[in-house]
């Protein structure tokens, strides 16, 4: 009985882990487009992407965002000293691009082939997009396709295999699949059209549809490591219940427990993001 309490204990903590560090991202991803808390949120998306990668010597090179949005990530790569492309398959996102940022290059996007030659970029990224391509396996390819030997792909998603789910802001449970989270989301009397333009990714959605490239590709990780690192004081500030704040507070500074429960929510598959990294091999 005692065994099975703790059991019980740990797995509660992970969900609060998982869900309060979701959250805490969907704050950063509901500012408002123009104002100097979306740059702060570029600002973030390019620091973790440099860091996730271990990329230090990115003066001159080329970088392409999939899902540009309304440029600032593109405008923060040109100020850094990048070669920015970026693509976008709303129009008024695109319009917005074109008349905020005139000087980059925005293009409109069918969601299908890449309008760029085989082997051009050395980075490619994406933040929360992947989820809603039209069609994943043709957007991972196009990605490896375009991409140069020794590149370097970046794509953070939403993992469906987690606690949380953030466009309906609701707690999420990882065995759900298309047809049984829609009925999940009509019990709870959140279910709208908007449901069905989502891609349900998971570890193992990833896996499976890398598989195919691994020829071509070296998976460098699928955000484990990068769940773990990214539990700190700093993610725990974000949280606006104090209670909850205190307990994460606990397990932080308690570092036997904290190692156990975020390696297992690790081992589980059930962190969030997936953070995808791979490297193209060379031909």
């Amino acid at each position: 009985m005692y065994i099975g309490a703790q059991r019980r204990q740990v797995l509660t903590a992970q969900c609060l882990i998982v869900i309060v560090m979701m959250s805490n991202m969907n704050q950063i991803s509901d500012w408002s487009p123009w104002g100097e808390r979306h740059n702060e949120r570029a600002r973030y998306q390019f620091s973790s992407f440099l860091k996730d990668c271990g990329i230090s010597g990115y003066k001159g090179q080329r970088i392409l965002e999939i899902g540009s949005g309304n440029g600032d990530f593109l405008q923060l790569c040109h100020e850094m000293g990048m070669s920015p492309s970026g693509l976008e398959v709303l129009e008024n996102y695109y319009n917005d691009t074109r008349d905020a940022y005139p000087h980059l290059d925005c293009r409109l996007y069918d969601g299908r082939e890449a309008p760029f030659g085989d082997n051009t970029f050395d980075y490619i990224v994406s933040f929360q997009v992947l989820e809603h391509v039209s069609c994943l396996p043709v957007t991972l390819g196009e990605c490896v396709r375009i991409l140069k030997p020794g590149g370097i792909m970046y794509h953070v998603i939403p993992n469906y295999q987690s606690f949380y789910e953030g466009h309906y802001k609701i707690i999420w449970l990882p065995f759900l699949t298309k047809g049984t989270g829609r009925a999940y989301l009509k019990a709870l009397g959140r279910y709208t059209p908007y449901y069905e333009t989502l891609n349900l990714v998971k570890p193992g959605t990833l896996k499976r549809l890398l598989s195919r490239q691994k020829k071509k590709l070296e998976i460098i990780s699928y955000g484990r490591r990068e769940f773990i690192d990214k539990f700190n004081p700093e993610q725990i500030s974000k949280t606006h219940n104090k209670l909850l704040k205190r307990v994460l507070q606990l397990i932080y500074y308690l570092p036997v427990i904290k190692k156990a429960i975020l390696h297992g929510i690790a081992l589980s598959d059930l962190y969030y993001p997936l953070t995808l990294i791979a490297k193209k091999r060379a031909d």
